[in-house]
């Protein structure tokens, strides 16, 4: 584990993008999400991303819904409709792999706003069955993009107490498996928490670094290996609209630059990593206001 996690802890600042099916544009109205990815601005956000100075980009390719922004005859076995003839993460490690930035990935398995998928896998009927679906489909995807895919962030593996305990459904170490089966070296992290308070008891011999989600900057690590479980600390928050650019308007950063300055640097002295995570519009563009901040943070962090 320590090894894998190297290059994220030399790195200790990226960018994480939830952008969705849920994302709103700029103007005008809001395009079904087979269009949006056909037309996502893929030459304006890889720009933006690599002007951040950001060493790493998390990027979504499920969320709410189950529509993958690549094909995979695999999923279109499952669900009709879901996938796309644009591959969006081939264009991405494309275009940020020549400056040193390296793609992961955010998965979410449980398409709870997604009927065809949840009744396709049996989500509510058989969790067994439904764990089944998401071994082997990301399995997929990671032996498709090998080492173009540097880490995974998977969400929804939350314990009892939280969103019903769904967590339990799945086997994480034949979950990790699957995710490192395209790349031995791909860091894993299964957001089995969310905002609350962190320390569980987690094997290091199945995931590399803590999921991390936080509300507001107020997580700080002890040490590299500080976070649950004795994993590589890690922290991510929403610093513009919550998490999605899910209503009308510009996103505008929750923070000062001073105090994003502050805990970004604290954090990496105690050998943490911190992502930005940023909410762009649905034509793949991140406002104006946000990108403000991130290229003053840059200045300041001299990356």
């Amino acid at each position: 584990m320590e090894n894998r996690v190297k290059w994220f802890y030399e790195a200790g600042y990226g960018i994480f993008c939830h952008w969705t099916t849920h994302s709103q544009p700029q103007n005008g109205e809001k395009k079904p999400h087979g269009q949006a990815i056909l037309d996502f601005d893929i030459d304006t956000f890889t720009k933006q991303i690599i002007d951040t100075g950001a060493r790493f980009l998390f990027f979504t390719i499920t969320h709410a819904d189950m529509f993958l922004p690549f094909p995979l005859k695999e999923m279109d076995e499952i669900v009709p409709n879901h996938t796309s003839s644009r591959d969006l993460v081939e264009e991405l490690y494309q275009r940020l792999s020549p400056h040193g930035i390296k793609l992961c990935v955010y998965f979410n398995g449980e398409g709870c706003t997604d009927p065809e998928w949840s009744s396709a896998t049996k989500f509510y009927e058989d969790p067994a069955i439904h764990a089944e679906y998401c071994y082997k489909i990301t399995e997929v995807i990671s032996k498709k993009y090998g080492e173009k895919i540097s880490g995974w962030w998977i969400d929804c593996c939350y314990e009892p107490g939280i969103c019903g305990g769904r967590g339990l459904r799945y086997d994480y170490k034949r979950y990790a498996a699957a995710l490192r089966s395209g790349n031995p070296n791909s860091i894993v992290a299964f957001n089995f928490r969310g905002t609350e308070s962190w320390g569980s008891e987690w094997g290091r011999n199945i995931a590399d670094f803590q999921a991390g989600e936080e509300n507001d900057l107020s997580f700080y690590p002890s040490g590299q290996f500080s976070g649950e479980g004795g994993l590589q600390w890690f922290g991510l928050c929403w610093m513009d609209d919550f998490w999605v650019h899910e209503k009308i308007g510009e996103p505008r950063p929750c923070h000062s630059n001073e105090k994003v300055l502050d805990y970004v640097h604290r954090v990496m002295e105690n050998g943490g990593v911190f992502a930005y995570n940023v909410a762009p519009y649905q034509e793949g563009r991140i406002s104006e206001k946000t990108m403000e901040q991130l290229l003053w943070l840059k200045q300041k962090l001299s990356i």
